[in-house]
């Protein structure tokens, strides 16, 4: 399965620390043979954005921390970064999800993660409910990736699909 971190699981990679999931969630997944691990290179900035501001009010994070965890994240050769620029119909799934969704950034994850993955692990169940009263975003979602599904918080239940 190919599989799309959202941001959140990415965070543990910089010692940040998520409520609700392990921090070796990211070991556990590279231990699953079967599954190939992807992930929107604008996750990069939001680590960068999250550890620097968790730094500014003081948390034990370093910059050296951010660093090294970043640089793990695009050198290890079992996870892939995807450009959000290089697929030519993901920017217009990111404008379509951005009627329904406030935060741009998730938008892309989310367009790319349908462009570029079979599921996207997120703890962002209300954009998916968003979503399911969305006739016109699930036909435009699946008629890109017709098997795409949603894979929540700690992943210990299934996936989860759109067409149901």
């Amino acid at each position: 399965m190919k599989l799309f971190l959202d941001t959140t699981y990415l965070l543990p990679s910089i010692k940040i620390e998520v409520e609700g999931i392990s921090a070796s969630i990211l070991k556990e997944l590279l231990a699953t043979p079967d599954i190939e691990l992807f992930f929107a290179d604008i996750s990069l900035f939001e680590l960068a954005a999250k550890g620097t501001k968790l730094i500014i009010s003081g948390e034990s994070l370093t910059m050296d921390e951010i660093r090294d965890g970043i640089d793990v994240l695009q050198n290890h050769p079992r996870v892939k970064s995807e450009s959000w620029t290089e697929h030519p119909f993901l920017l217009d799934l990111a404008l379509l999800l951005r009627k329904i969704h406030s935060v741009f950034i998730d938008c892309i994850i989310l367009a790319s993660a349908v462009c570029y993955a079979d599921c996207i692990a997120t703890f962002d169940q209300k954009l998916y409910e968003t979503i399911l009263n969305n006739p016109e975003i699930i036909q435009e979602i699946l008629d890109v990736n017709q098997q795409f599904r949603f894979w929540f918080n700690d992943l210990s239940a299934e996936p989860v699909p759109l067409n149901e």
